[in-house]
């Protein structure tokens, strides 16, 4: 009996010591070189980091049973670095992982059939999320075999282009716990399709139309989902003015739509968009119609947006005026590529909307210094900026930049003419991760010094073009996990 009770204390000694170390695994998510590392200690960290890790990213397909087979556990895996996954690689994974895989990602692989899906969906009960996106030679048969994971919630098949309404019908009838679907450019799947998973599928909060040939006769079922939060209907052309007449009907619990390159809605469209989804807090307008008053004044119901986007459209001076006089309070804006935008109309915008974190002023070419001095006095909250090719600022505004935003997590200067005082200025945003600086050709090893010294959580750095030496890039920075994208000029 003393024997048992010291074995008994031994075990639980056990279990809560490899307990306390997976805390410790927990914080060792920052650098993926620090797992492997404790893993090297000794033959019990090798086992216990086996235990403790979820997800797999393998390089190579030819180890990947011997890997499963060492991390047991393991619930999330992604293959796409595994371009050559076959109907052989699912069948060792469905055996190997059928009790603990909840998630696939073949979305670049290619090779395998229907039959290997089938075996996957059949063994891993499990199963919650699976991409097969870019599976071009996918056809109903495979549809079919996905339909037999009951429980899956996420389903991404873009590009799928050989899958009809039949074969996403199946998917429909087979897993009606679906959450999220993307079908984004299968471009065998219309209204048929698209309605049976409206009808099938209840709990759907994300759905992805992007490029389908869909017309108004899906919108209604679609617009029954009681849990829809996420549309997005870019360039679906067979939507017009008419086919959101039928958003009159409801979705109340939309809060973010997309209907980027959207040629034919106009302004008598958004009318009946705004009359209906009132709670909606992202709207995504890219490459559509022109940003006239008509059309912003018709988005003035929206009480709760927070974020719109309308790159590459044509806005009008006094679209961007009504932008600014909206009630809501933004908190992000994109004009990316937009033409028409000018200082005047910009700097309307950043004096009404002060709560912003988000601005998107890529190639707005025709804004100079007087617009980033109304943004940095107005949006001093702002933590992501991004200006590429903004050629008319001279280099003394981005002087602003580092003195007004010191909020500022990503910051993309890209073709632009700031200077070492200017990075001297931007080295102050101490809590800066992203950072790019490409052809900009009036920095040198000595402002990027500054950058190196000060803002400690940088983590990508894009000098593409810079004209110093290497060796002094290096010499500019302390911090423990940064990727440089560099090219040297010609």
């Amino acid at each position: 009996m003393k024997k048992q009770r010291c074995s008994e204390k031994i075990n639980l000694f056990d279990l809560l010591s490899e307990e306390i170390v997976f805390i410790i695994l927990d914080c060792l998510n920052t650098n993926p070189f620090d797992k492997k590392s404790f893993s090297l200690v000794c033959k019990s960290f090798y086992i216990t980091e086996s235990k403790h890790r979820k997800k797999l990213k393998p390089l190579r397909q030819e180890h990947l049973p011997a890997v499963l087979i060492r991390y047991s556990n393991t619930t999330h895996l992604d293959l796409s670095l595994c371009p050559r996954i076959n109907d052989h690689s699912l069948f060792a994974i469905s055996k190997i992982t059928s009790f603990t895989l909840q998630s696939i990602d073949l979305s670049r692989s290619w090779g395998f059939s229907s039959s290997g899906l089938l075996s996957l969906t059949l063994s891993c009960k499990n199963l919650k999320e699976i991409d097969i996106s870019n599976a071009v030679s996918l056809k109903d048969a495979g549809a079919a075999a996905l339909a037999e994971a009951k429980n899956l919630e996420k389903l991404w098949m873009g590009r799928c282009k050989m899958v009809t309404d039949m074969g996403v019908g199946c998917i429909a009838v087979g897993c009606k716990n679906l959450k999220l679907i993307s079908l984004k450019w299968c471009l065998g799947v219309g209204d048929l399709g698209v309605g049976l998973i409206a009808v099938k599928c209840k709990e759907i909060r994300s759905l992805d139309l992007s490029y389908l040939p869909i017309t108004n006769k899906c919108l209604p079922s679609i617009l029954k989902l009681q849990h829809l939060e996420d549309l997005i209907l870019e360039g679906c052309f067979g939507i017009d003015d008419c086919s959101l007449a039928a958003l009159k009907h409801g979705c109340k619990s939309l809060k973010a739509l997309d209907m980027s390159s959207c040629q034919n809605i106009s302004h008598l469209g958004l009318s009946s968009l705004t009359s209906s989804i009132g709670g909606l807090q992202q709207l995504t307008l890219a490459h559509g119609s022109p940003v006239t008053l008509s059309i912003a004044n018709g988005l003035k119901k929206l009480s709760m947006l927070q974020s719109i986007k309308l790159d590459g459209s044509v806005v009008t001076r006094a679209g961007l005026k009504a932008i600014g006089d909206w009630c809501v309070s933004l908190k992000e804006l994109s004009l990316s590529k937009c033409d028409g935008v000018t200082d005047e109309g910009l700097s309307y915008v950043a004096t009404k909307h002060r709560d912003l974190r988000k601005l998107d002023i890529t190639c707005c070419r025709k804004i100079s210094d007087v617009s980033i001095t109304h943004v940095t006095s107005s949006c001093t909250g702002l933590t992501s900026l991004r200006m590429e090719s903004c050629t008319l600022v001279p280099r003394e505004a981005f002087v602003l930049i580092g003195q007004r935003c010191r909020f500022l997590e990503e910051l993309d200067l890209t073709d632009n003419e700031i200077d070492d005082e200017g990075l001297k200025s931007i080295s102050r945003c101490s809590k800066l991760s992203v950072l790019k600086l490409g052809i900009c050709l009036n920095i040198t090893g000595e402002g990027l010094a500054h950058v190196g010294m000060c803002c400690s959580k940088l983590k990508e750095l894009d000098l593409y073009r810079f004209v110093t030496c290497k060796m002094q890039v290096c010499f500019c920075f302390s911090v423990s996990f940064l990727f440089v994208n560099y090219q040297s000029k010609l």
